[in-house]
C-alpha cells in the first residue's frame, strides 16, 4: 500500500509530498517495523511520479524478498535546480551547472525533526536507532551519505547508491575526519562503470568513493563496496540492485 502526504518543511518554507509504503499485512497485524527513510520519493514506487517515468519500484522488491519494512520517500522540488540545493550538504560548483549555497542541512532537520516524528506519530514503526534508517542516490546518495557520518546518532545504516561526490570532495573528508560517528554504523556504497561516457570519470568515481570508505572505515564504520559492471547512472539499474541492499538493512 503506497500512502500519500503532504507535509510542510520549516527551514525551506514549503509543503512537500511524502510517498509511505506499509507492507501488506500492516492492517492486518499489530506489527511494528523498521523503517528506510528516502530521498527522491516519487522515484520509489509509480513509474508516473518518476523524473524520468521510470520508478526502481522498491515495494515489489521488499515483498518478493519478504522483508517487514515501512518505505518513506520525499519528493525534491522540481523548481529549477533548487534539488541541488536542497540535496548538498555543503555549497559547492559544478561546472555544468555552476554555484551552489548548500542548503542540506535544512534539508535534514526536516528529516529528522519534522518527518521522522509525524510517521512515528502515525504509524506503528521501530523507533530505535537500530531501525532507522536512510537511502538515496545521485544527489539522494550524496545526502544519506553525508546523513551516515553527520547524523550518525539517528541513523544506524544508509544505502548510498551512485552518489554524487566529485564536486565536494574536500569537505566531505574533513568533515568525516572531524565527526565523533556512533559506534554500529553500516553504509551500503555502490556505483557503476558506465556512468558517464568518459572511462576517466569512473576512474575519479572509483577513487572517491574508496576514499569516501576508507575514511570511514578509520571511524569504524562498516563500509561495504558494490561496484556494478555496466551499470548506468538511471532508475532502471538502481532497481536491479535492490535485492542486494534492500537485505543489507538487516544484516
Amino acid at each position: 500500500m503506497i500512502v500519500e502526504k503532504e507535509l510542510f518543511m520549516t527551514k525551506l518554507n514549503e509543503k512537500r509530498k511524502i510517498f509511505i509504503y506499509l507492507p501488506k499485512d500492516y492492517d492486518l497485524t499489530n506489527k511494528q517495523y523498521p523503517v528506510l527513510y528516502t530521498f527522491d520519493g516519487h522515484n520509489l514506487f509509480l513509474d508516473e511520479y518518476a523524473t524520468y517515468g521510470k520508478a526502481i519500484h522498491i515495494q515489489e522488491h521488499i515483498e518478493k524478498l519478504g522483508l517487514d519494512l515501512i518505505v518513506v520517500g520525499q519528493e525534491c522540488s522540481h523548481t529549477g535546480n533548487n534539488r541541488l540545493k536542497e540535496y548538498a550538504p555543503y555549497s559547492f560548483y559544478d561546472p555544468e551547472y555552476g554555484s551552489f549555497e548548500g542548503q542540506g542541512d535544512l534539508t535534514m532537520h526536516f528529516f529528522i525533526h519534522e518527518l521522522k516524528p509525524f510517521i512515528d506519530e502515525n504509524y506503528r514503526t521501530k523507533r530505535t536507532r537500530k531501525n532507522t534508517f536512510i537511502g538515496g542516490s545521485s544527489c539522494g546518495g550524496l545526502m544519506s551519505l553525508y546523513a551516515s557520518y553527520a547524523y550518525s546518532s539517528i541513523y544506524s545504516k544508509a544505502i548510498v547508491v551512485s552518489p554524487y561526490i566529485l564536486e565536494s570532495m574536500d569537505a566531505i573528508l574533513n568533515d568525516i575526519n572531524h565527526q565523533n560517528i556512533q559506534k554500529n554504523t553500516s553504509i551500503y556504497l555502490s556505483w557503476g562503470s558506465n556512468e558517464t561516457s568518459l572511462m576517466h570519470e569512473f576512474v575519479w568515481q572509483t577513487k572517491a568513493c574508496t576514499s569516501v570508505g576508507n575514511a570511514l572505515s578509520k571511524k569504524g564504520v562498516k563500509v561495504f563496496y558494490n561496484v556494478i559492471p555496466d551499470g548506468r547512472h538511471c532508475e532502471e539499474d538502481w532497481e536491479k540492485e535492490c535485492d542486494t541492499f534492500l537485505p543489507f538493512l538487516f544484516q
